[in-house]
C-alpha cells in the first residue's frame, strides 16, 4: 500500500481498495493524516473494521478545501460506488418520486423512478405508489396541470384530458405562460404541504373574481378551495404550524431500517422507510450516515427531530449551511411522540425485512445444498458466476458475466464483454472467447475464482467453456443449462438430466440464467441502437462530419438530437428550417429500430 506519511495534514476523502482495485471503503476527515493512522496503529477495532483492514491493498484520497465539503464528497462517493464496508441505504432508488421541469417554459409534471441533478423540483420519494398517483390525481384535477413526459409541440386542438376539465392545454396556447406558471407554483405549495399559506392565496383571487364579476372563474377557486381543504382535514393529526422531519433508526446485526415522517404546516403529510445496510455499527454512525445520504438529495425543514443525535458534528454544520434547521432529540410532548411513532414504525419495518431475509436465506442455502449434491460438487457454490451470449446475425456481440454469491445476486461484480475475435454467427466461439478472457483475470491473481460456472447453452456451449478452462489449466465446475426444457448439461455425460420444477437448486439456476440473459440483451440492445442511429445521422443527406459535431456539441447525445422537436434542431448553427424538418423525419423514422 502506498506511504501512509505521504497523506497531507488536510481535509479530504480517502478511498480504500482491495487487490483487485475495486473500492471498499469510502471515508472523509478533518485531517487525513491523522485519520488514516488511527486505523493501523489502533488494535481495538470493532468486527467491521477489522474485516476492512484485512481486504486493504491500496489507498488513495483527494484533498478538498474544508471538512464539510469533504463530507459532500463523501457522499457523493459512496452514492457512486457503493463500497462494500460503508453504511449503505438499499431501497431509496426503488421508490417514485413526482417530479416538475420547474426550469421550463411551459413545466410538466409527472412520475419518476430517477432523481436527476436537473433543476427540477422532487417530491418523494413516495412508499405507496397508489398514495403517489392519488396525489397526481387530485394536484390534475385542481391545478389543471397536464401529464405529459415529452415536451410540449404546439398542437392546433388540444387533447381529451382538456375538454375532460383536467389540463389547461398549454400544448395548444388555451392558456398564457404566466397563468400557467401560476398554477405550477400552487402545485408546488400543496406538495410541499404549505396548504394554510395556499388556502388564503386561493381565498384572495376568489374574492377578486367576485369583485370583478367574473363567476365563472370564481367558482372554479371555489371547487380548488373543496378540494384541498378536503385533503387538510384529513391530514390534521398534529398541531402548530410547522415544518419538521421526524427520523428513526431500528437495528439488529447487519440490517438497520430508517424511517422518515413529513411534518408539514403541523400536518403529517407523508412518510418514507429505508432499509440500510448497517455493517454491524452502532446506532449514531447508521443516523451518520444516513442523514449524509438522505440530505444530499432532499430538502431540509425548518426542524429535524431524532431519537440518536449524530455522532459527527460536521454533519449537523453542513445541514445548517443547507438551510435554516435547527436538530433535536425532543425529550416530552408531541415532538417526543412523533418520535415515537418513527420508532416504532421503524421497528416494525426491521421485522418484517429481518424475517423476509431469514426466510430467503433459508431457500438460498437449502438450494446451494441441492446443488453441491446434485453435481457432486467439492465445495457450497457460495459464489457462482453466469455467462451469457447475445447478438444478431453476429453483429454487435456480446457477452455477460453475472454474480450469485450466497444465492442472490451481486451486482457489484457483474461484467459485461464485447466480443473481438470472432466475426459471423458463432456462439460457442464467443462463448470460448468471454470465458478465457474471464479466467484470464482469475489466472493473474486478480479475481477470486467461483465455486461454479454456469453457461446458457447446452452441450456445446459446455464444451466451449471448457476449452477455454483448459487453456489456462484451471479446475472449474461448469454446468449448461438450455432454456426449452431447463435440461442441465455436465462435461462428459452422455444425457442432461432434469431436476424438478420445484426445485430450490433449479429456481437458482433459472434467475442466474434469466439474469444473465437480461444483462447481456440489454448491452447489446444499446450497442446496436447506438450504431444504427450514429449511421441514421450520416445518412442524412447534409449532414457532414462539422454538423454531426455541432449537433452533438448542442444536443450532448444521439437520444436527445432524436427527442429534439424541429424548433429545438433550428437553434444549432448551420441547420435551416428544411434541413431541421430532414433531420426530424428522419430520426423519428428510426425510433422503431
Amino acid at each position: 500500500m502506498r506511504n501512509q506519511k505521504l497523506l497531507p495534514d488536510a481535509p479530504g476523502v480517502y478511498l480504500m481498495k482491495d487487490k483487485a482495485d475495486n473500492i471498499i471503503y469510502v471515508g472523509k476527515a478533518l485531517s487525513l493524516k491523522k485519520r488514516v493512522s488511527q486505523y493501523f496503529q489502533k488494535h481495538d477495532h470493532d468486527t467491521k473494521t477489522r474485516a476492512l483492514l484485512k481486504n486493504i491493498s491500496d489507498l488513495e484520497y483527494i484533498v478538498t478545501p474544508t471538512e464539510v465539503d469533504a463530507l459532500i464528497l463523501e457522499s457523493n462517493l459512496i452514492k457512486e460506488h457503493r463500497p462494500r464496508y460503508n453504511i449503505d441505504l438499499k431501497d431509496d432508488k426503488q421508490y417514485p418520486f413526482i417530479r416538475i421541469t420547474i426550469k421550463e417554459d411551459y413545466p410538466r409534471i409527472f412520475i419518476t423512478r430517477k432523481r436527476l441533478k436537473d433543476g427540477a423540483r422532487y417530491f418523494g420519494p413516495y412508499t405507496s405508489a397508489r398514495a403517489m398517483r392519488e396525489t397526481l390525481r387530485l394536484i390534475t384535477r385542481v391545478f389543471k396541470l397536464p401529464q405529459c413526459k415529452k415536451k410540449f409541440s404546439l398542437r392546433s386542438r388540444p387533447c381529451l384530458n382538456y375538454h375532460m376539465g383536467l389540463c389547461s392545454a398549454p400544448c395548444s396556447g388555451s392558456v398564457n405562460k404566466t397563468e400557467y406558471r401560476e398554477a405550477v407554483d400552487e402545485a408546488i405549495q400543496f406538495l410541499e404541504g404549505k396548504n394554510k399559506d395556499l388556502i388564503h392565496k386561493l381565498e384572495t383571487k376568489m374574492q377578486d373574481f367576485v369583485l370583478k364579476n367574473d363567476f365563472e372563474a370564481a367558482a372554479i377557486v371555489r371547487d380548488q378551495l373543496s378540494s384541498i381543504r378536503a385533503v387538510s382535514l384529513r391530514q390534521q393529526v398534529t398541531g402548530g404550524f410547522e415544518d419538521w422531519d421526524v427520523i428513526s433508526i431500528a437495528i439488529s446485526g447487519e440490517i438497520a431500517s430508517a424511517q422518515v415522517l413529513y411534518i408539514r404546516d403541523g400536518s403529517l403529510v407523508g412518510r418514507s422507510e429505508f432499509v440500510l445496510n448497517s455493517c454491524g455499527a452502532e446506532d449514531n454512525e447508521v443516523m451518520d450516515a444516513f442523514l449524509k445520504q438522505y440530505y444530499s438529495d432532499a430538502p431540509v425543514p425548518g426542524e429535524i427531530l431524532l431519537d440518536t443525535m449524530p455522532d459527527d458534528p460536521t454533519i449537523s454544520e453542513w445541514l445548517r449551511s443547507l438551510g435554516n434547521v435547527n436538530i433535536n432529540i425532543p425529550a416530552r410532548g408531541r415532538k417526543k411522540e412523533l418520535v415515537e411513532m418513527a420508532n416504532k414504525n421503524a421497528r416494525s419495518l426491521l421485522k418484517i425485512t429481518l424475517l423476509k431475509d431469514e426466510k430467503k436465506e433459508k431457500s438460498g442455502f437449502s438450494a446451494l445444498v441441492e446443488l453441491q449434491d446434485v453435481l457432486s460438487l467439492k465445495n457450497l457454490p457460495e459464489l457462482i458466476e453466469g455467462f451469457d451470449i447475445s447478438n444478431i446475425g453476429g453483429t454487435d456481440a456480446v457477452g455477460s458475466m453475472v454474480v450469485f454469491k450466497s444465492g442472490k445476486p451481486d451486482r457489484r461484480q457483474y461484467r459485461l464483454f464485447n466480443v473481438k475475435t470472432v466475426s459471423g454467427i458463432d456462439d460457442p466461439a464467443m462463448m470460448k472467447e468471454v470465458i478465457s478472457r474471464r479466467v484470464a483475470h482469475i489466472a493473474r491473481g486478480d479475481d477470486t475464482p467461483p465455486d461454479l460456472m454456469v453457461v446458457d447453452g447446452g452441450s456445446t456451449q459446455v464444451e466451449a467453456a471448457m476449452s477455454a478452462l483448459s487453456t489456462f489449466n484451471t479446475n472449474i465446475p461448469v454446468i449448461g443449462l438450455a432454456k426449452k426444457f431447463e435440461h442441465i448439461y455436465i462435461p462428459g455425460a452422455d444425457t442432461p438430466f432434469i431436476l424438478p420444477h420445484t426445485s430450490p437448486a433449479l429456481r437458482l439456476l433459472k434467475h442466474l440464467r434469466d439474469e444473465s440473459h437480461r444483462f447481456a440483451v440489454s448491452h447489446h440492445r444499446r450497442r446496436r441502437s447506438s450504431r444504427l442511429r450514429a449511421s441514421i445521422l450520416d445518412d442524412i443527406p447534409g449532414v457532414g462530419k462539422k454538423r454531426k459535431e455541432l449537433l452533438i456539441k448542442h444536443f450532448g447525445s444521439l437520444d436527445k438530437i432524436q427527442a429534439a422537436s424541429v424548433e429545438d434542431l433550428e437553434q444549432v448553427p448551420g441547420i435551416s428550417h428544411k434541413m431541421s424538418r430532414e433531420i426530424f423525419e428522419k430520426l423519428q423514422g428510426s425510433k422503431s429500430l
